[in-house]
C-alpha cells in the first residue's frame, strides 16, 4: 500500500487540517519570529547629534527659519566634525560663555554676528555634557532614544 492509499484510508486534508494550518501559520509563527526580530526594532539608533546648552539651544531655535547655513554655523560653533563631514555623535566643544557675545538677538531675531573669531582658536573637546537630540524624520522614537543611554 502506498502512502497516498494509506492517507485516503485515515481521512483526507479536512477541516481541521485546514483549520490547524491556519492557527500555526497566523498565530503561532508570528509570536515566535518576534522575539528573535523584536530587539532589531526596539534598539534602533536614530541620527543624533550632543544637545546644547539651552541657550545656544535657544539660539538654534531661533535660526530654524533663517538659511541653513546659519544654523550649521551655529552647530559648528558647538560642535565637531567627524572626518566625512557630519557633526559628531558623542562630542561636542567645552561650552563657553563668551559665545553669547557674538550673537546678535536684538529685533527678534538670532544671528550669528562674527564666527571666524570664535572658529580660529583651539577648543577643548568633551563628551556630551546635555544630553542628545535625536532626528526623528527617518525613524520613529525607540528604546534608545527614550532611556538616552548614549554613548555604549
Amino acid at each position: 500500500m502506498l502512502l497516498e492509499e494509506a492517507l485516503r484510508e485515515v481521512g483526507d486534508f479536512g477541516r481541521f487540517q485546514w483549520l490547524l494550518i491556519v492557527y500555526l501559520c497566523v498565530f503561532v509563527a508570528p509570536l515566535r519570529v518576534l522575539p528573535l526580530f523584536g530587539h532589531i526594532f526596539s534598539l534602533l539608533v536614530p541620527p543624533h547629534r550632543c544637545r546644547l546648552d539651552p541657550w545656544l539651544q535657544e539660539a538654534l531655535r531661533g535660526l530654524r527659519n533663517a538659511t541653513a547655513d546659519d544654523a550649521d554655523l551655529l552647530l559648528d560653533l558647538a560642535l565637531p566634525r567627524e572626518p566625512d563631514g557630519t557633526f559628531s555623535q558623542c562630542h561636542m566643544y567645552d561650552a563657553n560663555s563668551t559665545l553669547a557675545l557674538w550673537f546678535d538677538v536684538a529685533g527678534g531675531s538670532t544671528r550669528v554676528v562674527n564666527a571666524s573669531a570664535i572658529t580660529t582658536g583651539v577648543r577643548a573637546v568633551v563628551p556630551c555634557q546635555f544630553g542628545w537630540e535625536y532626528d526623528f524624520s527617518y525613524f520613529y522614537p525607540s528604546v534608545v532614544s527614550e532611556v538616552r543611554t548614549l554613548p555604549w
